[in-house]
């Protein structure tokens, strides 16, 4: 035991707090241990004034930054680049990414109240920690105290964080007598995400769930899914809950492994090093092509462009920097192309709507033709031909695979109509390859 810990124990005694309590406050808390897995990789520290400071732990940055922690952090040359500057009142960009956004934040403050403050991201990645996208961990520094003390424990609250903004949630699926879906609390982990309906958007768990299924159709990876009763859902917090109607879709957390092992991911908001709040305009699709031809290899760039194009032909205006992510598997040394994620039609929703980043200057459906597809490819510095067969093939595919697929019949009318008829659309301005 440390003379640190031996005087910070005589102070919470004397001051009359409990270590549990001050632990489980994070407010109280000043530094973070950082882990990908079970490695410690680096340390976050909130300074006197609010600002953030991230650095890397020594030995990590001995070994050059491996197993990768996320490629903003790389250099050019090889190895990890300097210690980020210190961000006042607000996280690094690769740490903010990992929080929920939106009525999902807003709904896990609301959870934590009264031991986090609201709009405070350090608070809000103190609280929620142990359960982030990928193999992130955040750890306080002051958690060895807690063993000197065996005080009762605060009730477990839910300490998951989902990117985003639809009312998502980090689920338990049951097996054996009975079933059911739980919130998980404390610092278990869920290894599916329910996502809810909405009132804004009719059917959209059916309109997600029958892309899916297309996306799977024609080739893609995409994870295990499934439309559920919301009354399979056992102990969710007011806070969380929806006035909606309908199915919850629930598809299986690509980042988790059976026994809860850890699978690292990152979005390109994060591999570009922009802030949550810049994830529609932060970069254009060449932008994630080209970072894909270069750290990855030329088959996954080419399978990002079949993707955009699926984008493009089904109606989907929503497909930012946060919704396209790596994956590292194995030793987590190399990334791949993620799974499918997050795909549905928004058309059907927003008449008007465009792509979500600029595809060679363009965000107008109707504006993507064969000459943007060449342009885009000049600029992600790919051959011209292949982006063109990609994106052609894609079509191809879509046309071979929608009209029969099963998944259809689950989709509301009305929203199917208007996915059919954007999709009629699309065929010839995409389709149409040209020498």
């Amino acid at each position: 035991m440390t003379i640190l810990m031996i005087s910070r124990r005589s102070w919470l005694i004397q001051t009359g707090l409990r270590m549990s309590e001050v632990l489980s406050d994070p407010r109280s808390i000043s530094s973070l241990d950082v882990l990908l897995n079970h490695l410690k990789v680096g340390t976050i520290v909130r300074t006197p004034g609010d600002f953030n400071v991230f650095s890397f732990e020594d030995n990590y940055r001995a070994t050059g930054g491996f197993p990768v922690l996320s490629l903003s952090f790389r250099a050019a040359t090889g190895g990890l680049r300097k210690d980020p500057k210190p961000v006042a009142r607000a996280l690094p960009a690769f740490f903010a990414n990992l929080l929920p956004e939106d009525k999902l934040r807003e709904a896990m403050e609301k959870h934590h109240a009264g031991s986090i403050r609201a709009g405070n991201d350090f608070d809000l990645l103190v609280a929620l920690g142990s359960d982030l996208p990928g193999a992130v961990r955040v750890v306080p520094i002051d958690r060895t105290i807690a063993s000197l003390d065996k005080l009762p424990v605060p009730k477990p609250k839910a300490r998951f964080s989902l990117a985003g903004v639809q009312m998502k949630l980090s689920v338990i699926k049951n097996t054996g007598k009975g079933g059911g879906l739980t919130l998980p609390l404390g610092d278990d982990q869920g290894s599916y995400i329910a996502k809810f309906p909405s009132t804004s958007f009719p059917g959209v768990s059916e309109n997600e769930y029958a892309n899916l299924a297309l996306a799977e159709a024609i080739g893609m990876e995409v994870p295990e899914r499934e439309l559920v009763e919301q009354s399979e859902f056992e102990g969710i917090p007011e806070e969380f809950e929806t006035l909606s109607d309908g199915k919850v879709l629930l598809v299986k957390r690509f980042d988790r492994e059976a026994g809860g092992d850890r699978i690292h991911i990152e979005d390109f908001a994060q591999v570009f090093g922009v802030y949550p709040s810049r994830k529609y305009e932060g970069a254009a699709y060449h932008d994630i092509a080209a970072a894909l031809n270069v750290a990855v290899s030329s088959a996954a760039a080419l399978e990002f462009v079949r993707r955009l194009a699926l984008a493009a032909i089904t109606g989907n205006g929503d497909m930012h920097l946060k919704n396209w992510s790596v994956i590292y598997r194995d030793k987590g040394d190399k990334p791949g192309l993620s799974p499918v994620y997050d795909v549905l039609s928004t058309i059907p929703y927003i008449p008007a709507d465009a792509m979500a980043l600029s595809l060679a200057g363009e965000r107008p459906f109707k504006a993507l033709n064969v000459h943007r597809w060449k342009a885009f490819a000049n600029r992600a510095r790919l051959p011209e031909a292949a982006v063109l067969q990609a994106a052609t093939e894609t079509v191809e595919r879509v046309n071979q695979a929608w009209w029969s697929l099963p998944e259809r019949e689950v989709v509301p009318p009305r929203v199917l109509e208007r996915i059919d008829a954007h999709i009629k659309m699309m065929t010839p301005i995409i389709g149409m390859h040209t020498n």
